[in-house]
Protein backbone atom coordinates (compact mmCIF):
# COMPACT_ATOMS: atom_id res chain seq x y z
CA UNK A 1 0.00 0.00 0.00
CA UNK A 2 1.22 3.50 -0.54
CA UNK A 3 1.15 4.32 3.13
CA UNK A 4 3.86 1.86 3.77
CA UNK A 5 6.33 4.12 2.05
CA UNK A 6 5.97 6.25 5.20
CA UNK A 7 7.43 3.63 7.52
CA UNK A 8 10.44 4.23 9.65
CA UNK A 9 13.92 3.08 8.75
CA UNK A 10 13.75 0.09 11.04
CA UNK A 11 11.43 -1.58 8.53
CA UNK A 12 14.55 -2.31 6.47
CA UNK A 13 15.96 -4.63 9.10
CA UNK A 14 12.84 -6.68 9.26
CA UNK A 15 12.84 -7.52 5.57
CA UNK A 16 16.43 -8.44 4.83
CA UNK A 17 15.53 -12.10 4.38
CA UNK A 18 15.06 -11.69 0.68
CA UNK A 19 18.79 -11.14 0.42
CA UNK A 20 19.50 -14.59 1.82
CA UNK A 21 17.69 -16.51 -0.88
CA UNK A 22 19.82 -19.20 -2.53
CA UNK A 23 19.78 -20.23 -6.11
CA UNK A 24 17.18 -22.95 -6.58
CA UNK A 25 16.51 -22.77 -10.25
CA UNK A 26 19.31 -23.22 -12.72
CA UNK A 27 19.15 -20.82 -15.62
CA UNK A 28 20.18 -21.52 -19.19
CA UNK A 29 23.66 -22.96 -19.45
CA UNK A 30 25.94 -20.68 -21.43
CA UNK A 31 29.52 -20.91 -22.51
CA UNK A 32 31.95 -19.75 -19.88
CA UNK A 33 33.29 -17.12 -22.17
CA UNK A 34 29.87 -15.65 -22.99
CA UNK A 35 28.84 -12.37 -21.41
CA UNK A 36 26.08 -12.80 -18.83
CA UNK A 37 22.53 -11.81 -19.64
CA UNK A 38 21.50 -8.68 -17.74
CA UNK A 39 17.88 -8.49 -16.60
CA UNK A 40 16.42 -5.09 -15.72
CA UNK A 41 14.29 -5.07 -12.57
CA UNK A 42 12.02 -2.21 -11.46
CA UNK A 43 10.54 -1.97 -8.01
CA UNK A 44 8.79 0.54 -5.81
CA UNK A 45 10.67 1.32 -2.58
CA UNK A 46 10.43 -1.45 -0.01
CA UNK A 47 12.29 -0.45 3.12
CA UNK A 48 14.50 2.63 3.20
CA UNK A 49 15.86 3.39 -0.28
CA UNK A 50 14.48 0.12 -1.61
CA UNK A 51 16.60 -1.92 0.78
CA UNK A 52 14.66 -5.17 0.49
CA UNK A 53 14.97 -5.47 -3.25
CA UNK A 54 18.56 -4.24 -3.33
CA UNK A 55 19.57 -7.04 -0.99
CA UNK A 56 17.67 -9.60 -3.02
CA UNK A 57 19.29 -8.47 -6.27
CA UNK A 58 22.73 -8.54 -4.66
CA UNK A 59 22.20 -12.12 -3.56
CA UNK A 60 20.94 -13.18 -6.97
CA UNK A 61 23.93 -11.63 -8.70
CA UNK A 62 26.32 -13.23 -6.21
CA UNK A 63 24.91 -16.72 -6.77
CA UNK A 64 24.46 -16.58 -10.56
CA UNK A 65 27.07 -16.14 -13.25
CA UNK A 66 25.10 -16.63 -16.45
CA UNK A 67 22.47 -14.06 -15.55
CA UNK A 68 22.71 -10.80 -13.61
CA UNK A 69 19.98 -8.36 -12.56
CA UNK A 70 20.11 -4.56 -12.58
CA UNK A 71 17.79 -2.80 -10.14
CA UNK A 72 15.99 0.52 -10.57
CA UNK A 73 13.92 1.93 -7.69
CA UNK A 74 10.91 3.95 -8.83
CA UNK A 75 9.33 6.40 -6.34
CA UNK A 76 6.04 5.12 -4.95
CA UNK A 77 3.95 7.96 -6.31
CA UNK A 78 5.46 7.58 -9.82
CA UNK A 79 5.56 3.81 -10.08
CA UNK A 80 2.35 2.94 -11.94
CA UNK A 81 2.72 5.77 -14.46
CA UNK A 82 6.42 5.03 -15.05
CA UNK A 83 5.83 1.35 -15.74
CA UNK A 84 2.82 2.07 -17.96
CA UNK A 85 4.70 4.70 -19.96
CA UNK A 86 7.77 2.49 -20.37
CA UNK A 87 5.65 -0.39 -21.59
CA UNK A 88 3.84 1.74 -24.17
CA UNK A 89 7.14 3.16 -25.44
CA UNK A 90 8.79 -0.25 -25.73
CA UNK A 91 11.31 0.54 -23.01
CA UNK A 92 9.92 -1.56 -20.18
CA UNK A 93 12.08 -3.53 -17.72
CA UNK A 94 12.31 -7.30 -17.90
CA UNK A 95 10.85 -7.83 -14.43
CA UNK A 96 8.91 -5.78 -11.91
CA UNK A 97 7.82 -6.15 -8.31
CA UNK A 98 4.47 -4.40 -8.08
CA UNK A 99 1.89 -3.73 -5.40
CA UNK A 100 -0.56 -6.57 -5.96
CA UNK A 101 -3.51 -4.14 -6.19
CA UNK A 102 -2.22 -2.97 -9.59
CA UNK A 103 -1.74 -6.38 -11.23
CA UNK A 104 -5.26 -6.44 -12.79
CA UNK A 105 -4.63 -3.01 -14.33
CA UNK A 106 -1.36 -4.09 -15.94
CA UNK A 107 -2.77 -7.45 -17.01
CA UNK A 108 -5.70 -5.74 -18.74
CA UNK A 109 -3.26 -3.41 -20.49
CA UNK A 110 -1.33 -6.41 -21.80
CA UNK A 111 1.87 -5.33 -20.05
CA UNK A 112 2.61 -8.60 -18.22
CA UNK A 113 3.57 -11.99 -19.59
CA UNK A 114 1.31 -14.96 -18.98
CA UNK A 115 3.07 -17.00 -16.25
CA UNK A 116 0.33 -19.60 -15.82
CA UNK A 117 2.77 -22.39 -16.69
CA UNK A 118 5.10 -21.40 -13.82
CA UNK A 119 2.17 -21.30 -11.43
CA UNK A 120 0.85 -24.68 -12.57
CA UNK A 121 4.29 -26.26 -12.26
CA UNK A 122 4.88 -24.97 -8.74
CA UNK A 123 4.55 -27.82 -6.24
CA UNK A 124 3.51 -25.31 -3.59
CA UNK A 125 0.85 -23.47 -5.61
CA UNK A 126 -1.93 -24.50 -3.22
CA UNK A 127 -0.02 -22.94 -0.33
CA UNK A 128 0.08 -19.41 -1.69
CA UNK A 129 -2.07 -16.66 -0.20
CA UNK A 130 -5.45 -16.86 -1.93
CA UNK A 131 -5.68 -13.08 -2.16
CA UNK A 132 -2.31 -12.82 -3.92
CA UNK A 133 -3.28 -15.57 -6.34
CA UNK A 134 -6.65 -13.92 -7.04
CA UNK A 135 -5.00 -10.58 -7.84
CA UNK A 136 -2.62 -12.38 -10.24
CA UNK A 137 -5.49 -13.62 -12.39
CA UNK A 138 -7.03 -11.94 -15.40
CA UNK A 139 -9.39 -13.84 -17.68
CA UNK A 140 -8.40 -17.13 -16.04
CA UNK A 141 -4.67 -16.69 -16.66
CA UNK A 142 -1.87 -15.82 -14.20
CA UNK A 143 0.06 -12.64 -14.90
CA UNK A 144 2.19 -12.50 -11.76
CA UNK A 145 3.30 -14.66 -8.84
CA UNK A 146 2.91 -13.92 -5.09
CA UNK A 147 6.08 -12.34 -3.76
CA UNK A 148 5.82 -10.46 -0.43
CA UNK A 149 2.89 -10.44 2.01
CA UNK A 150 1.34 -8.03 4.46
CA UNK A 151 -1.81 -8.01 6.56
CA UNK A 152 -3.77 -5.54 8.67
CA UNK A 153 -4.48 -6.23 12.35
CA UNK A 154 -5.29 -4.32 15.54
CA UNK A 155 -2.55 -3.37 18.03
CA UNK A 156 -3.44 -2.49 21.62
CA UNK A 157 -1.39 -1.01 24.46
CA UNK A 158 -1.75 -3.35 27.43
CA UNK A 159 -0.50 -0.81 29.97
CA UNK A 160 -3.08 1.77 28.91
CA UNK A 161 -5.76 -0.91 29.06
CA UNK A 162 -4.74 -1.71 32.63
CA UNK A 163 -4.65 1.97 33.63
CA UNK A 164 -8.16 2.38 32.23
CA UNK A 165 -9.48 -0.52 34.32
CA UNK A 166 -9.60 -2.95 31.39
CA UNK A 167 -8.19 -6.46 31.28
CA UNK A 168 -4.81 -5.93 29.56
CA UNK A 169 -4.76 -9.48 28.26
CA UNK A 170 -8.24 -9.35 26.75
CA UNK A 171 -8.33 -7.89 23.25
CA UNK A 172 -11.48 -6.27 21.86
CA UNK A 173 -13.54 -8.77 19.88
CA UNK A 174 -16.11 -6.39 18.32
CA UNK A 175 -16.25 -2.83 17.05
CA UNK A 176 -18.40 -1.93 20.05
CA UNK A 177 -15.72 -3.22 22.41
CA UNK A 178 -13.10 -1.12 20.62
CA UNK A 179 -15.26 1.98 21.03
CA UNK A 180 -15.89 1.28 24.70
CA UNK A 181 -12.20 0.68 25.41
CA UNK A 182 -11.21 3.79 23.44
CA UNK A 183 -13.55 5.95 25.56
CA UNK A 184 -12.15 4.56 28.82
CA UNK A 185 -8.55 5.09 27.71
CA UNK A 186 -9.28 8.64 26.55
CA UNK A 187 -10.83 9.33 29.96
CA UNK A 188 -7.36 8.91 31.48
CA UNK A 189 -6.89 12.50 30.37
CA UNK A 190 -4.00 14.58 29.13
CA UNK A 191 -2.93 13.76 25.59
CA UNK A 192 -3.84 10.09 25.92
CA UNK A 193 -6.27 8.89 23.25
CA UNK A 194 -8.00 5.60 22.62
CA UNK A 195 -7.61 5.10 18.86
CA UNK A 196 -5.75 6.42 15.82
CA UNK A 197 -6.27 6.47 12.05
CA UNK A 198 -4.93 8.62 9.20
CA UNK A 199 -8.03 10.56 8.20
CA UNK A 200 -6.73 12.00 4.90
CA UNK A 201 -5.11 8.88 3.48
CA UNK A 202 -7.09 6.67 1.10
CA UNK A 203 -4.52 3.88 1.02
CA UNK A 204 -4.21 3.81 4.80
CA UNK A 205 -7.94 3.48 5.24
CA UNK A 206 -8.53 0.78 2.70
CA UNK A 207 -5.83 -1.14 4.56
CA UNK A 208 -7.15 -0.68 8.10
CA UNK A 209 -10.81 0.27 7.60
CA UNK A 210 -12.11 -2.05 4.87
CA UNK A 211 -11.58 -5.14 7.09
CA UNK A 212 -14.32 -3.83 9.39
CA UNK A 213 -16.67 -4.08 6.38
CA UNK A 214 -15.40 -7.48 5.24
CA UNK A 215 -15.58 -8.95 8.74
CA UNK A 216 -19.35 -8.37 8.72
CA UNK A 217 -19.70 -10.23 5.44
CA UNK A 218 -19.90 -7.09 3.29
CA UNK A 219 -17.61 -5.97 0.50
CA UNK A 220 -16.16 -2.85 -1.06
CA UNK A 221 -16.63 -4.11 -4.62
CA UNK A 222 -19.04 -6.60 -6.14
CA UNK A 223 -17.77 -9.79 -7.79
CA UNK A 224 -17.79 -8.11 -11.21
CA UNK A 225 -15.62 -5.27 -9.87
CA UNK A 226 -18.44 -2.73 -9.69
CA UNK A 227 -18.50 -0.47 -6.60
CA UNK A 228 -20.47 -1.36 -3.51
CA UNK A 229 -19.75 1.68 -1.36
CA UNK A 230 -23.32 2.15 -0.10
CA UNK A 231 -23.70 -1.24 1.60
CA UNK A 232 -25.24 -1.62 5.04
CA UNK A 233 -21.97 -3.13 6.27
CA UNK A 234 -20.05 -0.05 5.15
CA UNK A 235 -22.60 2.13 6.98
CA UNK A 236 -22.01 0.19 10.21
CA UNK A 237 -18.24 0.57 9.86
CA UNK A 238 -18.48 4.27 9.04
CA UNK A 239 -20.72 4.89 12.06
CA UNK A 240 -18.18 3.07 14.21
CA UNK A 241 -15.41 5.44 13.09
CA UNK A 242 -17.72 8.46 13.39
CA UNK A 243 -18.52 7.47 16.95
CA UNK A 244 -14.81 7.16 17.73
CA UNK A 245 -14.25 10.64 16.32
CA UNK A 246 -17.29 12.26 17.92
CA UNK A 247 -16.35 10.84 21.32
CA UNK A 248 -12.95 12.53 21.13
CA UNK A 249 -11.04 9.26 21.25
CA UNK A 250 -8.97 10.13 18.16
CA UNK A 251 -6.36 12.95 18.14
CA UNK A 252 -7.43 16.06 16.21
CA UNK A 253 -4.28 15.75 14.09
CA UNK A 254 -5.61 12.52 12.62
CA UNK A 255 -8.16 14.40 10.50
CA UNK A 256 -5.49 15.85 8.19
CA UNK A 257 -2.97 13.03 8.36
CA UNK A 258 -2.25 11.97 4.77
CA UNK A 259 -0.36 8.88 5.91
CA UNK A 260 2.78 10.65 7.08
CA UNK A 261 2.11 9.46 10.63
CA UNK A 262 -0.01 6.37 9.98
CA UNK A 263 0.54 4.14 13.04
CA UNK A 264 3.46 6.15 14.48
CA UNK A 265 1.41 7.83 17.28
CA UNK A 266 1.09 4.38 18.88
CA UNK A 267 4.86 4.45 19.41
CA UNK A 268 4.48 7.37 21.84
CA UNK A 269 2.70 5.14 24.34
CA UNK A 270 -0.20 7.63 24.38
CA UNK A 271 -2.56 5.81 21.96
CA UNK A 272 -4.53 2.79 23.10
CA UNK A 273 -5.24 1.10 19.75
CA UNK A 274 -4.26 1.39 16.11
CA UNK A 275 -4.64 -0.61 12.93
CA UNK A 276 -1.32 -1.57 11.32
CA UNK A 277 0.43 -4.53 9.72
CA UNK A 278 3.06 -7.22 10.21
CA UNK A 279 5.75 -4.66 9.40
CA UNK A 280 4.96 -2.91 12.68
CA UNK A 281 5.85 -5.77 15.03
CA UNK A 282 9.66 -6.07 14.70
CA UNK A 283 10.11 -2.33 15.17
CA UNK A 284 7.98 -2.34 18.29
CA UNK A 285 9.95 -5.23 19.75
CA UNK A 286 13.38 -3.84 18.87
CA UNK A 287 13.02 -0.08 19.24
CA UNK A 288 10.17 0.31 21.72
CA UNK A 289 10.53 -2.33 24.44
CA UNK A 290 8.77 0.06 26.81
CA UNK A 291 5.46 -0.50 25.00
CA UNK A 292 3.66 -3.58 26.24
CA UNK A 293 1.48 -4.42 23.27
CA UNK A 294 -0.81 -7.10 21.92
CA UNK A 295 -1.96 -7.99 18.42
CA UNK A 296 -5.44 -9.17 17.51
CA UNK A 297 -7.60 -9.49 14.38
CA UNK A 298 -9.62 -6.52 13.14
CA UNK A 299 -13.13 -7.51 14.25
CA UNK A 300 -16.63 -7.07 12.93
CA UNK A 301 -19.91 -6.14 14.62
CA UNK A 302 -20.21 -9.57 16.26
CA UNK A 303 -17.71 -11.65 18.21
CA UNK A 304 -16.00 -14.21 15.99
CA UNK A 305 -16.00 -11.97 12.92
CA UNK A 306 -12.63 -10.81 11.57
CA UNK A 307 -10.86 -9.87 8.37
CA UNK A 308 -7.65 -8.35 7.07
CA UNK A 309 -6.33 -6.51 4.03
CA UNK A 310 -3.88 -8.76 2.20
CA UNK A 311 -1.15 -6.40 0.99
CA UNK A 312 2.32 -6.83 -0.38
CA UNK A 313 3.81 -7.29 -3.84
CA UNK A 314 3.52 -9.71 -6.72
CA UNK A 315 6.35 -10.22 -9.20
CA UNK A 316 5.83 -10.17 -12.95
CA UNK A 317 7.63 -10.47 -16.29
CA UNK A 318 7.06 -7.56 -18.65
CA UNK A 319 5.70 -8.25 -22.12
CA UNK A 320 8.39 -7.81 -24.77
CA UNK A 321 11.40 -8.83 -22.68
CA UNK A 322 14.34 -10.01 -24.77
CA UNK A 323 15.08 -12.69 -22.19
CA UNK A 324 11.78 -14.44 -21.39
CA UNK A 325 13.36 -17.71 -20.27
CA UNK A 326 15.81 -16.04 -17.91
CA UNK A 327 13.16 -13.66 -16.57
CA UNK A 328 10.73 -16.49 -15.89
CA UNK A 329 13.46 -18.47 -14.13
CA UNK A 330 14.26 -15.39 -12.03
CA UNK A 331 10.72 -15.03 -10.71
CA UNK A 332 10.59 -18.76 -10.03
CA UNK A 333 13.77 -18.37 -7.95
CA UNK A 334 12.41 -15.28 -6.19
CA UNK A 335 9.17 -16.97 -5.17
CA UNK A 336 10.35 -20.42 -4.10
CA UNK A 337 12.98 -21.02 -1.43
CA UNK A 338 13.40 -17.32 -0.86
CA UNK A 339 10.13 -17.50 1.05
CA UNK A 340 11.78 -19.49 3.83
CA UNK A 341 14.62 -17.02 4.16
CA UNK A 342 12.11 -14.19 4.08
CA UNK A 343 10.19 -15.73 6.96
CA UNK A 344 13.30 -16.10 9.13
CA UNK A 345 14.00 -12.34 9.27
CA UNK A 346 10.97 -12.15 10.05
CA UNK A 347 8.75 -11.12 7.16
CA UNK A 348 5.28 -12.51 6.54
CA UNK A 349 5.66 -14.81 3.50
CA UNK A 350 3.01 -15.43 0.84
CA UNK A 351 3.41 -19.19 1.33
CA UNK A 352 1.10 -20.49 4.08
CA UNK A 353 3.21 -23.59 4.75
CA UNK A 354 6.34 -21.48 5.18
CA UNK A 355 4.48 -18.99 7.37
CA UNK A 356 3.29 -21.80 9.63
CA UNK A 357 6.57 -23.70 9.78
CA UNK A 358 9.15 -20.89 9.85
CA UNK A 359 7.52 -17.53 10.55
CA UNK A 360 5.07 -18.30 13.37
CA UNK A 361 7.55 -20.13 15.66
CA UNK A 362 9.66 -16.95 15.88
CA UNK A 363 6.83 -15.29 17.86
CA UNK A 364 4.09 -17.88 18.46
CA UNK A 365 1.64 -15.32 19.84
CA UNK A 366 1.86 -12.26 17.60
CA UNK A 367 2.97 -13.98 14.41
CA UNK A 368 0.18 -16.50 14.75
CA UNK A 369 -2.22 -13.56 14.51
CA UNK A 370 -0.49 -12.48 11.28
CA UNK A 371 -0.71 -16.00 9.89
CA UNK A 372 -4.43 -16.11 10.69
CA UNK A 373 -4.83 -12.70 9.03
CA UNK A 374 -3.27 -14.10 5.86
CA UNK A 375 -5.84 -16.90 5.88
CA UNK A 376 -8.79 -14.47 5.87
CA UNK A 377 -7.11 -11.62 4.00
CA UNK A 378 -8.84 -9.94 1.08
CA UNK A 379 -7.79 -7.46 -1.59
CA UNK A 380 -10.20 -5.62 -3.89
CA UNK A 381 -9.85 -6.94 -7.47
CA UNK A 382 -10.34 -4.13 -9.96
CA UNK A 383 -8.61 -2.73 -13.02
CA UNK A 384 -9.54 0.76 -11.75
CA UNK A 385 -8.03 0.64 -8.27
CA UNK A 386 -6.36 4.04 -8.51
CA UNK A 387 -9.49 5.89 -9.61
CA UNK A 388 -11.95 4.10 -7.34
CA UNK A 389 -9.94 3.72 -4.13
CA UNK A 390 -6.34 4.94 -4.03
CA UNK A 391 -6.84 8.49 -5.34
CA UNK A 392 -7.12 10.92 -2.43
CA UNK A 393 -9.57 12.92 -4.56
CA UNK A 394 -11.59 9.83 -5.40
CA UNK A 395 -14.88 8.45 -4.08
CA UNK A 396 -13.46 6.17 -1.40
CA UNK A 397 -11.79 8.90 0.67
CA UNK A 398 -14.61 11.35 -0.02
CA UNK A 399 -17.04 8.83 1.48
CA UNK A 400 -14.75 8.25 4.45
CA UNK A 401 -14.20 11.91 5.31
CA UNK A 402 -17.74 12.99 4.50
CA UNK A 403 -19.24 10.39 6.79
CA UNK A 404 -16.81 10.69 9.70
CA UNK A 405 -15.88 14.35 9.76
CA UNK A 406 -18.85 15.75 7.85
CA UNK A 407 -21.38 13.76 9.82
CA UNK A 408 -23.63 12.68 6.94
CA UNK A 409 -23.09 8.94 6.52
CA UNK A 410 -26.02 8.30 4.16
CA UNK A 411 -25.23 11.31 2.01
CA UNK A 412 -21.52 10.46 1.84
CA UNK A 413 -22.26 6.88 0.83
CA UNK A 414 -24.78 7.91 -1.82
CA UNK A 415 -22.46 10.51 -3.37
CA UNK A 416 -19.46 8.18 -3.33
CA UNK A 417 -21.42 5.34 -4.88
CA UNK A 418 -22.65 7.58 -7.71
CA UNK A 419 -19.14 8.86 -8.43
CA UNK A 420 -17.67 5.35 -8.25
CA UNK A 421 -20.26 3.95 -10.68
CA UNK A 422 -19.40 6.66 -13.22
CA UNK A 423 -15.71 5.81 -12.93
CA UNK A 424 -16.37 2.10 -13.21
CA UNK A 425 -18.50 2.45 -16.34
CA UNK A 426 -16.01 4.80 -17.95
CA UNK A 427 -12.97 2.61 -17.31
CA UNK A 428 -14.60 -0.80 -17.73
Amino acid sequence: MQQRGKRKSWVVAMVTAVALGSSCFGLMSQAASAAPVTLTFWSRPQGEDGGIIKLMIDEFNRTHTDVQAKLTIIPQEQFVQKVATAYRSGDAPDITSVDLIYVPYFAKAGAFEDVTSIYNAAKYKNQWSKAHVALSKYKNKMYSLPFTAEGSVLFWNKDLFKQAGLDPEKAPTTMAEILSAAKKITALGGDTKGYYFSGACSGCNIFTFAPYIWAQGGDVLNKDGSPNFASKEAKVALKFYKDLWDAGTVPESAKNDNGASFAAPFLTGKVGMVGAGAFFIPGLVKDHPEINFGVTPLPGAKAGQSSSFAGGDNIAVLKGTKYPKEARAFIAWATDKGQTFLAKQPVLPTRLDVAQKTYVPLDPVNYKVMYDALLVGKTPWTTSYNSLIQDNQGPWLKMFTGAIFGGDIDGAQKAAQAQAVKIYKKEK
